[in-house]
């Protein structure tokens, strides 16, 4: 029976489910779907992939075992020529989460029990994580020297732990420029759904301020024009740079470039962790480390802990000679309202023994 409530499940009604999704979520699963159109035309030819579907639908109308069958049976030959076309355990995994959920919609469903009866993945090779060295990372900064705004966004996510999608959703209005160093309030419509604050570097500033002196209150940080940059552009650019700079090496087990746009967010949890512990570095590149509900640190805190760890994430030698120049000026500057205030205290303490003796003189009780 037709009712009014009821919509029609097809391809542009999986599209509006998915348009509230973020971003990046939205691309992993086009990908995915796109990987099973792919091996519906090879496997069967003539037909889609809603024609498989409609099938299933059938089957599963006329004998669930054999539906349970047919199931089952395709997605096994959907990850046995994704193994073939090369693709890693890892990748294959994470389309396939991606691909239930669009058989889902369609009114396919499948269980874990099942998917652990019927299907075989091959097992997930594990490889140490590559870890951006300075030198590496001056290399690409310097690459980019004809991009300034690039250039300031690579060194910001280095120095702050944002993911690039949160790092091109900033506008103007989301930093605080009045401060030590200026503060990044990351809006809470970003991968996590929760906000949080972080720093940015004193030598990002100096990239990005004549910038932010030029635009507006609510215009996008990391563009010249007040369009919202695309993060697939800016890994392109990436890409094609440590290609050109012959550090394109790649993992094994996906044949996924060991330097990617994440590798800088990795670069600031490193340093971060060794400086001040895992939870402060989960605590600014927004994941929920141990107990942290019970882990709570002021602004103040925060700013403190960011400038004491800065020399570890800073790329330009120089930049670290300034902030220390700038450290031992601070210091010599206490040092010399310290020996001030002592040279103060000596003679407000030389002026009150003064008025001592002279009372004691005047009483008789010493000689004058």
């Amino acid at each position: 029976m037709n009712s009014f409530l009821t919509k029609k499940k097809d391809s542009s009604s999986f599209d509006e489910v998915l348009s509230t999704a973020p971003k990046s979520t939205q691309q992993n699963k086009r990908y995915a779907i796109h990987l099973l159109d792919k091996f519906v035309e090879e496997s069967y030819p003539g037909r889609n992939t809603l024609d498989v579907v409609e099938e299933l639908r059938l089957l599963k109308s006329q004998d669930a075992q054999i539906y349970e069958d047919a199931l089952y049976g395709m997605l096994q030959e959907w990850i046995n020529w994704n193994q073939k076309e090369g693709r890693g355990n890892y990748t294959i995994r994470v389309a396939f989460s991606n691909i239930r959920k669009y058989l889902f919609h369609f009114g396919i469903k499948t269980s874990e029990q099942d998917i652990k009866e019927y299907l075989r993945f091959g097992k997930r090779t594990r490889e140490d994580r590559h870890p951006l060295s300075q030198i590496e990372y001056l290399r690409i900064i310097d690459g980019l020297s004809r991009h300034p705004l690039i250039q300031a966004l690579f060194l910001g996510l280095g120095s702050s732990g944002m993911r690039i999608g949160e790092a091109l959703s900033l506008k103007k209005k989301d930093l605080d420029l009045t401060g030590e160093r200026i503060k990044v309030n990351i809006p809470a419509n970003t991968k996590t759904r929760t906000g949080r604050t972080t720093f940015l570097s004193f030598e990002t500033e100096k990239l990005l301020r004549p910038h932010l002196d030029r635009i507006e209150h609510d215009d996008y940080v990391f563009t010249k024009k007040n369009r919202k940059p695309d993060a697939s552009s800016v890994r392109t650019m990436l890409g094609r740079l440590v290609d050109k700079l012959v550090l394109s090496e790649r993992y094994q087990s996906n044949n996924i470039r060991k330097i990617t746009s994440h590798s800088f967010r990795a670069y600031f949890f490193t340093k971060a962790a060794r400086k001040h512990g895992e939870n402060y570095a989960h605590r600014m590149t927004g994941h929920s480390g141990y107990l942290m509900e019970y882990d709570r640190m002021t602004e103040d805190e925060k700013l403190e802990m960011y400038v004491t760890l800065e020399p570890d994430l800073l790329v330009f030698d120089q930049t670290k000679n300034e902030l220390e120049i700038d450290r031992l000026k601070k210091e010599n500057q206490i040092i010399e309202q310290l020996q001030k205030e002592m040279e103060q205290l000596r003679k407000n303490q030389s002026d009150q023994d003064k008025k001592i003796i002279s009372a004691l003189a005047g009483q008789g009780a010493i000689p004058s």
